[in-house]
């Protein structure tokens, strides 16, 4: 890189920090429900762009997957997030904002009676914090040295106390309003910068049409818009059928999710404007996520597998003439950026849009993280504590949990495919029932839940890691997530069944507070008729909504994939589908109730 690229990554972070540190008086005016809340202010479009601005942990991602698997790769992860996307935002969003909480271990103590609640809360409080928080934190960190390491020439410590250092500043600082507001900031470096890199790159190399000759030339299956995708010789990189089909089946209930519609996302709907904001702002986050950030990504993926050959693959005889081996798929990016010729502080420019990528999603990870610790524990331990108190608190948790990541990231953080499938899937799988029993199921108590707290992060670790389902060579993924998922089912309800059910008078309370769908029917009996009523035309709108939601994010990743083959017939299938059934929602979830306050 040279001093102008520097210059440009410079003047990045220093603008990073001061759209954050211009947050502080907003962040600390009525001590942790302005820190954590934004005083619950949050409108729809700044929840939808800080959304997918903390879902982008690094664009390099995108370029591995594609470049190892094809172009069929994005079914990886599109094929849970097409269902509890939509699913979080007719479902989870308005629930979320209902129950008027901080963080998601308060919703125990709301849903569950008694001492155990209590230990249940700050339990499920420290397993966020210092479990879930801090290996999410410790993967992100982990892939975004790796992936800039082959430009800017720094050791993995160097490049996380500079960039995430400065991070960690301004989050400890801004509080959730600093996070919101440097994520929409983010947001429009990614997309600008990646946008420009890619019609640099397919003007370099020879066209788009000269990039999927050589592609379907050397690697025809690349170019297969739907899975399963089979490299002949090398089953390490396909991507079975059935890995895809319990993909889809695990995101029916991914929306309940630490990484998914429950950790931070959960506390941008809990610090929204009201519940229409809430809604809209996740489904305007589906299209942008779903489609419109991983457009130029995905044009990026495909010029790299049109000149690199990832070692890892099956090994020819002779490379196709202007293609070379790539040792590292995870390098992918990087590499990519220094086959080009580009204008003098370009390079700056992109490393910005990994850094942007990366620090958005660690400052919405370190606020949410140390959310608990305050709301939670602190709160206990310290009757009565000073705003101020509440504040340097907050500030110290934060500092403490980037140190732990980092930790992680240097130490442990290694097969980036594994870790991606961990992060993604396994960790949280065991979990996933207890998301729906929550709010679907009246008999769940506190002592399925304890059972899913303290089991699920150490088991996920032990199948995952210990006994190798991370090897798809040995494994496909889907049988440690099986694993895992019956496991939990088995076990919470079980323990559930063993156990005295809550009491009548907290679900009543916990009832008429969010009015949940699913089984509550004993305790629908003990509301007025007008309740009732009222309950029974809200389940029966969220079933239909959730279905139009499904059809509509389907809609947009078909025609997402098949815009880079040019095929015709799915890209207008795809977008009719979506552009159908999202008008339907728009018209009917969103139109009556956005611009409440």
């Amino acid at each position: 890189m040279s001093f102008l690229d520097w210059m440009v990554v410079s003047f990045v972070i220093f603008l990073t920090v001061a759209v954050g540190s211009l947050m502080i008086r907003f962040a600390s005016r009525h001590g942790a429900e302005s820190y954590f809340t934004g005083d619950r202010k949050l409108p729809w479009w700044a929840i939808a762009i800080s959304n997918t601005a903390t879902y982008q942990s690094g664009n390099g991602g995108f370029v591995m997957l594609i470049l190892i698997y094809g172009l069929a790769a994005n079914w990886i992860w599109w094929a849970s997030w097409i269902i509890w996307m939509p699913l979080v935002a007719i479902v989870w969003a308005p629930l979320w904002r209902r129950m008027r909480i901080m963080t998601t271990a308060e919703l125990l103590t709301l849903r569950y009676g008694g001492r155990p609640a209590w230990y249940a809360r700050k339990i499920y409080a420290l397993v966020c914090c210092f479990g879930f928080s801090v290996l999410i934190i410790g993967y992100i960190t982990g892939f975004f040295a790796i992936t800039i390491a082959p430009i800017v020439d720094m050791e993995a410590w160097q490049i996380l106390l500079i960039f995430g250092g400065t991070t960690a500043i301004y989050t400890i600082f801004g509080g959730l309003v600093g996070v919101v507001a440097t994520e929409v900031l983010h947001f429009i470096i990614m997309m600008v910068g990646s946008v420009v890199f890619l019609f640099i790159a397919i003007q370099q190399h020879g066209g788009w049409g000269m990039i999927l000759e050589r592609i379907s030339t050397t690697r025809p299956e690349a170019l297969q818009e739907f899975p399963p995708v089979l490299i002949p010789g090398s089953e390490a990189h396909s991507i079975p059928l059935l890995t895809i089909l319990f993909l889809i089946l695990q995101g029916v209930f991914f929306a309940g999710s630490p990484t998914a519609g429950e950790g931070a996302t959960a506390q941008r709907f809990m610090s929204a404007k009201s519940e229409g904001h809430a809604i809209g702002g996740q489904l305007f986050n589906c299209f942008l996520a779903l489609t419109c950030r991983t457009l130029p990504l995905i044009g990026l993926g495909l010029v790299a597998t049109s000149i690199f050959w990832p070692e890892t693959l099956t090994k020819v005889a002779a490379l196709p003439e202007g293609m070379r081996i790539l040792k590292e798929p995870a390098h992918a990016w990087a590499e990519l950026i220094k086959s080009c010729q580009l204008p003098p502080g370009f390079v700056g420019l992109l490393i910005s849009v990994e850094i942007a990528a990366y620090v958005s999603t660690l400052s919405a990870l370190i606020n949410w993280g140390s959310s608990f610790i305050i709301n939670d524990i602190y709160r206990d331990i310290v009757k009565k504590p000073t705003a101020k108190q509440e504040i340097f608190i907050s500030r110290i948790t934060t500092l403490v949990l980037f140190i732990a990541a980092s930790v992680i990231a240097l130490l442990f953080v290694k097969k980036m495919i594994s870790w991606f499938m961990f992060i993604n899937s396994a960790m949280v799988i065991f979990l996933l029932p207890l998301s729906f029993f929550r709010f679907f199921w009246w008999r769940f108590n506190v002592w399925g839940e304890l059972s899913a707290i303290l089991l699920g992060l150490p088991l996920s670790i032990i199948i995952w890691f210990g006994l190798d389902f991370q090897n798809p060579e040995t494994h496909p993924f889907w049988h440690g997530l099986a694993l895992l998922l019956g496991l939990s089912f088995v076990v919470l309800i079980i323990v559930t069944l063993l156990t005295p059910a809550e009491s009548k008078e907290t679900l009543l309370q916990f009832y008429q507070r969010c009015h949940p769908p699913g089984l509550w029917k004993p305790i629908e009996k003990m509301l007025s008729e007008d309740e009732k009523e009222k309950c029974r035309l809200e389940n029966k709108n969220i079933i239909c909504y959730s279905i139009y939601g499904i059809l509509a994010c389907l809609g947009l990743v078909v025609a997402t994939n098949a815009l880079f083959v040019a095929n015709w017939f799915h890209v207008w299938g795809g977008v009719l589908l979506a552009g159908i059934f999202g008008t339907i929602l728009v018209l009917n979830v969103i139109r009556n109730n956005v611009h409440e306050e």
